[in-house]
């Protein structure tokens, strides 16, 4: 294993394990200041200890035996003079935030399951450094920006801006509400400033609060990265991957390369064939435009895979602004 992830990943091991060091020190001081005898009573156990190691290798039973009643004596005067002053046998150990690998990270030469969470930790933070997901929930998302004047449509149908767009934050509350792993994924499109990205970060958050794991970046900083590091030492793809959810926003912003644009298609591929659901979001207005952009391979798996949602209205930010 390298690379930064993996560094962070051994400096928080060893931040818990100085952390735990330090208060197990402190609560000896405390003790041995409050009673003294305490550490005469451990020393004495420690010698002892040291004799009986010797007794069992020797193998004299009668001398072990003897040694090991001492011991036993010492330890039930230590744990009673403990008790009496308010502290317990247990203040005497170090703890461990991992008893497994004891926050070394690593257990038999091979790195701890700790070491391994850490890690996904760290690239999770690396992922979302990239581009934070903006906090919005549905509360905040308002209805009352969209018109409920009738307009036409480029297909000649006449819709109400207000009435489908309820329709589709009412979808939204639902998925997140009731989501699983094997939600579908959702493909949101049309132009700037119509709620994309707020409904796409109220689902990851009412998801994330249900104990999933979801990963959210822009299209912009994930493949901008990309193409600055192929990723040598992190492998970020491995986790979007195999997260719960994962949210790309903005798609369709980028500049795109073949190098970026087959890491696209094995995101969207990949996750497609696992069932893992995704949320897309793009200022790209029709699934002609889609399909221009990104070639028949990638568009047809993503309007394929996903349930797609136009959205329509005036750009909210400007009405903010006005």
């Amino acid at each position: 294993m390298s690379g930064e992830s993996y560094n962070n990943a051994y400096s928080v091991l060893e931040n818990r394990r100085l952390a735990m060091r330090a208060k197990y020190f402190a609560k000896q001081d405390e003790i041995n200041k409050k009673v003294p005898q305490i550490s005469l009573l451990t020393d004495e156990i420690t010698n002892l200890g040291a004799s009986y190691t010797l007794a069992v290798l020797g193998k004299n039973k009668t001398e072990a035996e003897s040694l090991r009643r001492q011991m036993d004596i010492l330890d039930d005067k230590r744990t009673q003079l403990l008790k009496e002053n308010g502290f317990s046998k247990k203040d005497l150990e170090m703890e461990h935030f991992c008893p497994v690998c004891k926050d070394t990270g690593f257990v038999n030469g091979r790195a701890c399951q700790c070491m391994k969470e850490e890690i996904v930790r760290q690239r999770q933070k690396f992922l979302t450094v990239l581009s934070p997901a903006p906090q919005a929930d549905f509360e905040s998302f308002n209805l009352d920006y969209y018109s409920k004047k009738a307009r036409e449509m480029s297909n000649g149908t006449m819709i109400v801006p207000y009435n489908h767009m309820k329709r589709i934050y009412d979808y939204c509350v639902a998925y997140a509400d009731h989501f699983t792993t094997g939600n579908k994924s959702l493909l949101m499109l049309g132009s700037a400033g119509l709620g994309k990205t707020h409904l796409a970060c109220s689902i990851a958050n009412v998801v994330m609060n249900h104990g999933y794991t979801v990963l959210y970046t822009s299209a912009q900083s994930l493949f901008g990265k990309i193409e600055q590091t192929r990723y040598t030492d992190e492998d970020v793809i491995s986790d979007i991957l195999s997260c719960d959810l994962f949210i790309l926003d903005d798609l369709g912003a980028e500049s795109m390369t073949n190098y970026s644009l087959s890491v696209l298609y094995n995101i969207v591929n990949t996750r497609m064939i696992d069932k893992k659901p995704c949320i897309y979001t793009s200022n790209i207005t029709s699934q002609a435009a889609l399909q221009k952009r990104y070639g028949e391979k990638i568009s047809s798996r993503l309007l394929g895979s996903c349930d797609t949602f136009f959205f329509i209205g005036d750009d909210i930010r400007i009405m903010k602004n006005r």
